[in-house]
């Protein structure tokens, strides 16, 4: 793979994230403003289902979109994710209706899911598994920039704004200007990909002989499974800390946003770590899996009793550490097979962590609803779970490894 090549996928997942990332500031102001939503409560509940329909627009398409890349080639299919996704942000800035909003969220997360996909692909048909690990941990650093990035362009924008005048009277702009400038790097993303900037990881599949195999299913299930639950856990964590954080932790919004930056900067250390030092091949199999994900059950379980600031900072680098180091190693795992990286399989992949996410979210919040900061400890106990299945000795389909030195040996146990 060029270096042309990756940073035009990893800039595919930096434009997703970021118009994921710049939205979430500005949808109380889109619900108050534009939808006329009112009430606190309403504005609440609404904020949750727009990101919830996201998640199941991504959900429900990226399975379909993976095996349409296994078909037709991922060239195209990239071209039209992004495009897309720049018309559904464009869109969404101009919505006049709650409903309208909502259906813009949901293309959004259909176009997102045509992106998602290909960009795993890509990296997945890479020859060398060292070199496809590390480019594996690059593209999630970009992911995460891109979570950085939306939230602070946003906020600046705000920011800017306020110091001009009423900030009411100013929401197009506000929303607008945020959601463009992500619009605009998709479509240079596009751009560049129209222009021949990448390879198709689906090249020459015209011929049905040499399309994707079969996939076997039940063998694919660990894997899915370990994706489903790390964005579990991650998507509980994201719904409850900010109504842990000032009720059990008596802390202000200013200390909520400090954790939350330490956890991104924690997760882009260890991502970089992984992309400077290619070694995630070599760890990304059951026992250090398990290791990841006890490390981010620790994490959760340890923020429900942090009683001071400093605690909770330890519980959230723990967090961010296991997701960081889960996230990539997953992905890698997904394409150890004959053929090499299958879309159908990698969509699933990207389908079962958004379904995760979603159903994290739902679980965070109606735990806390019930046991206060008690419900982490449930979260904490289903990862427990988890990282104990997974480390097991997980027969998994024979594939074709290629190793540092070039040859060529049959691996059974992916999860060994």
């Amino acid at each position: 793979m060029t270096r042309r090549a990756f940073w035009l996928l990893a800039g595919a997942n930096f434009v997703i994230a970021l118009g994921y990332g710049a939205i979430l500031p500005l949808l109380p102001t889109i619900l108050g403003d534009v939808a006329g939503v009112a009430t606190s409560a309403a504005v609440a509940w609404h904020t949750g289902a727009l990101l919830g329909s996201y998640m199941l627009g991504l959900f429900v398409t990226a399975p379909l979109w993976g095996a349409v890349s296994d078909r037709i080639g991922g060239h195209r299919l990239l071209l039209f994710g992004l495009c897309g996704y720049a018309a559904a942000l464009v869109a969404f800035a101009l919505a006049n209706s709650l409903f309208a909003a909502y259906g813009w969220r949901i293309l959004a997360g259909v176009t997102g899911g045509a992106v998602l996909p290909v960009v795993n692909t890509s990296i997945g048909n890479v020859p060398d598994h060292r070199v496809r690990a590390r480019l594996f941990a690059g593209v999630s650093i970009a992911t995460l920039l891109g979570l950085l990035a939306g939230p602070a362009a946003s906020g600046f924008v705000y920011a800017a704004m306020e110091r001009m005048g009423d900030v009411s009277e100013m929401t197009p702009a506000v929303v607008g200007m945020p959601l463009a400038t992500a619009a605009v790097c998709a479509l240079v993303v596009a751009m560049g990909v129209a222009l021949g900037g990448i390879g198709d990881p689906a090249a020459g599949r015209a011929d049905p002989n040499l399309r994707a195999p079969r996939i076997v299913w039940r063998q694919a299930l660990p894997v899915l499974f370990a994706s489903f639950l790390v964005l579990f856990g991650l998507g509980a964590f994201e719904a409850m800390l900010p109504v842990l954080a000032p009720t059990a932790l008596s802390l202000d919004p200013p200390a909520l946003g400090a954790l939350l930056a330490l956890c991104m900067v924690v997760m882009l250390a260890v991502q970089s770590g992984l992309f400077l030092a290619p070694i995630l091949h070599r760890v990304a199999y059951g026992p250090f899996l398990a290791g990841g994900f006890l490390v981010l059950a620790a994490g959760i379980a340890f923020l429900g009793q942090a009683g001071s600031l400093a605690g909770a900072a330890l519980a959230v680098a723990l967090i961010g550490a296991g997701g960081a180091f889960l996230q990539p190693a997953i992905a890698y795992l997904a394409t150890l097979n004959d053929a090499g990286a299958s879309g159908t399989l990698l969509g699933a992949l990207t389908g079962a962590g958004s379904l995760g996410q979603g159903l994290g979210s739902l679980a965070g919040g109606a735990l806390f609803a019930a046991l206060n900061a008690n419900g982490l400890w449930v979260i904490a106990v289903a990862l427990v779970g988890g990282a104990a299945w997974i480390g097991m000795p997980v027969r998994a389909n024979a594939a074709r490894v290629s190793r540092d030195k070039g040859r060529k040996e049959n691996v059974t146990e992916t999860f060994r």
